[in-house]
């Protein structure tokens, strides 16, 4: 099989050869090729060389691209700073003043900041890849967005102070979502994930996460299947223990479970409903572990989760600067 066909057909609940590999890999794939983190993020072709590279050097059934969690924030018009060598920054929120909403709806963010960049990339990658590997293009989410407009600490006192104005800011970023999704079909790309970071049951209640994003998650993601994209996937950090249930009604196609969520709790829940990716600890094992370990650790998920809907991979992000040989050991063994 192919890494597009072996991680379709995990999607699909089909037969296949072994569990697919598909790590959350994109920063750390340039530095450990060398290149600078500025560079990736400011060229599509660098970012596709990086990541088709860095997908054949390990031998990986894919790769997720991203451009950043601030991509949407500068797509509508806010001042980012690139530094040399590190993701970008945001340096302002464009809805500092909510009287700004408005103004934004006439901007189409499919065209502004580094998006077009971001397309480019994918596409690239696509063409590179055919059907050696599933190529999966990462958006934010209504609130992990929201947050990158209004601010992380902001948008959570606007849920008491300003309710009303939570509810059109985040209709609005579902909206952004929506646009982006399915501008992005055109590249090609295999799947679409939403990173929703700020969902985390570390960061809001599971009650505040029913009541302000699920019912636009639903929506969204109904919507973009309904465009035409057939994979469809979503990612929340940290113990997302108490929301699986809610996460499976999204009919989305796949879920990541971070390392806090064992194997064998999350399979619990979800086997058989929908398609996990997961969970091996991206910092303390990954990016400081030794290769031994990584071995050892990920030769214990692929035995436990055998059998099921699963894609092995770390449960976020791999660092930048995580060594060459830890992805190598973690590569070879989950192939194994």
């Amino acid at each position: 099989m192919t890494g597009r066909e072996r991680v379709a057909c995990t999607l699909a609940g089909e037969s296949i050869d072994r569990l697919p590999v598909l790590p959350i890999l994109h920063t750390g794939f340039a530095t450990i090729l060398g290149v600078p983190l500025g560079d990736f993020f400011s060229s599509a072709e660098t970012m596709a060389r990086v990541m088709v590279e860095g997908c054949r050097e390990f031998g990986f059934d894919g790769v997720q691209l991203s451009s950043g969690v601030t991509a949407e924030a500068e797509a509508f018009g806010a001042r980012v700073e690139q530094p040399a060598d590190g993701p970008p920054i945001l340096r302002e929120y464009l809805l500092a003043d909510l009287r700004r909403l408005d103004a934004l709806r006439a901007i189409d963010p499919s065209q502004g900041g580094r998006m077009p960049l971001f397309f480019e990339a994918v596409a690239r990658v696509v063409s590179s890849l055919g059907d050696e590997g599933f190529v999966l293009a990462t958006l934010r989410g209504p609130l992990l967005a929201a947050a990158q407009l209004r601010g992380v600490e902001q948008i959570l006192l606007d849920t008491i102070d300003h309710p009303r104005e939570v509810e059109a800011i985040l209709d609005f970023t579902a909206e952004t979502a929506l646009h982006l999704g399915k501008q992005l079909l055109a590249t090609g790309a295999h799947g679409l994930i939403l990173g929703e970071a700020t969902c985390s049951p570390n960061f809001i209640s599971p009650a505040l996460y029913r009541r302000l994003v699920l019912p636009r998650h639903r929506a969204l993601i109904g919507r973009l299947k309904d465009a035409g994209w057939q994979a469809v996937g979503i990612h929340i950090c940290g113990d997302i223990t108490p929301i699986i249930e809610d996460i499976i009604s999204t009919g989305a196609d796949f879920m990541d479970v971070d390392y806090q969520v064992t194997p064998e709790a999350a399979l619990a829940r979800a086997c058989g409903r929908i398609a996990l990716r997961g969970n091996l600890d991206p910092a303390s094992l990954l990016r400081f572990g030794t290769p031994e370990a990584i071995e050892t650790v990920t030769a214990a998920l692929r035995a436990s989760v055998t059998g099921t809907q699963w894609i092995l991979s770390t449960g976020c992000d791999i660092p930048p600067a995580t060594p060459a040989a830890n992805v190598r050991a973690f590569a070879t063994a989950a192939r194994s």
